[in-house]
């Protein structure tokens, strides 16, 4: 076991759209390590950050960012040339994963079935060069917490869209076929896939308000689908983790349509979130029984017992 005196900084906040998720477990996971007895501090990532790190000189950041700069590799590069250790991928895995359409090439790489899609720029979107029938889907290229992502189910979807000229848009999106049917995720720990949840949002989809509102989504596990199924998702998330060379922990995510028993993989987080409502830390409590402060101590100790090397 891995001493409790050492110092442990939980980078969070930082600078993108999900920056208040990032905070929430940020305190969490603090919270958590204090009850640890390691010792704690909690740092809100600006540009700074290795002025920061420089003197604190911890054994281990704990990565609670999410989003651009955090999960993408980039704050994965500063640690490692500072050769400091920590949480979570590293540079290659991150982003690979954070990005959408690499991450596509990988999945079929693998024999993995994904949405069909491409990219396309957002004067194409306003324009309606849009190759693909309704009902589709809008997303950033490297975005997490279903940030910027729009479901178009019709042309009345398109034209609210489209109405504020597309603020919402970013200059580069991926146009993505709709897959109908259970958003289920699988969480993989220490290379083990260990288990996989449905969530039954109340909204339109499972979007960034849902996946962060009590009450707006309804988490089922075991996920209710049919046996040959729930083994894919444990496999093909276990088989991109591995691939990648994710360290620790990652969850991939999933949308299965029971009429045509498709199922397919959207992506895989190598930084799922660590709020109360998150998916990894409940997948752990109702599959292994391990609870959250246990789940953090597991990835401390495995952080701190590799080397990273930028994989």
């Amino acid at each position: 076991m891995v001493p409790t005196m050492a110092t442990i900084a939980v980078l969070c906040g930082g600078f993108s759209s999900e920056r208040e998720v990032s905070l929430n477990s940020g305190s969490a996971i603090k919270k958590s390590l204090d009850n640890l007895r390691y010792k704690s501090v909690e740092i809100d990532m600006d540009k700074n950050v290795t002025e920061k790190l420089k003197q604190l000189d911890p054994d281990l950041v704990f990565i609670a960012l999410h989003g651009p700069y955090g999960e993408d590799g980039c704050i994965q590069g500063i640690l490692e040339i500072s050769g400091i250790k920590y949480t979570h991928s590293g540079v290659m895995a991150s982003a690979i994963a954070m990005n959408k359409v690499m991450s596509k090439h990988i999945f079929r790489s693998l024999g993995i079935d994904t949405p069909s899609g491409y990219v396309i720029s957002k004067e194409d979107v306003l324009k309606n060069n849009v190759s693909l029938d309704y009902p589709y889907v809008l997303k950033p290229t490297n975005e997490g917490s279903s940030v910027g992502v729009h479901l178009i189910l019709s042309h009345e979807d398109y034209l609210r869209l489209i109405s504020d000229q597309g603020s919402s848009l970013k200059d580069e999106m991926i146009a993505e076929e709709y897959i109908a049917g259970l958003e289920i995720q699988t969480a993989v720990l220490l290379d083990e896939a260990i288990g996989t949840i449905e969530v039954r949002p109340k909204t339109k989809f499972y979007d960034y308000q849902a996946k962060y509102t009590d009450g707006l989504a309804e988490h089922v596990f075991p996920a209710q689908v049919p046996d040959h199924i729930y083994s894919m998702t444990l496999q093909q998330a276990s088989k991109v983790h591995r691939f990648l060379g994710c360290k620790s922990v990652s969850r991939s995510d999933f949308r299965y349509d029971p009429k045509s028993g498709v199922l397919k993989m959207l992506e895989i987080n190598t930084h799922p979130g660590f709020t109360e409502l998150s998916l990894v830390p409940e997948i752990a409590k109702l599959s292994k029984g391990i609870e959250f402060d246990e789940l953090v101590r597991i990835i401390v100790e495995d952080s701190l017992g590799s080397k990273k090397e930028g994989s």
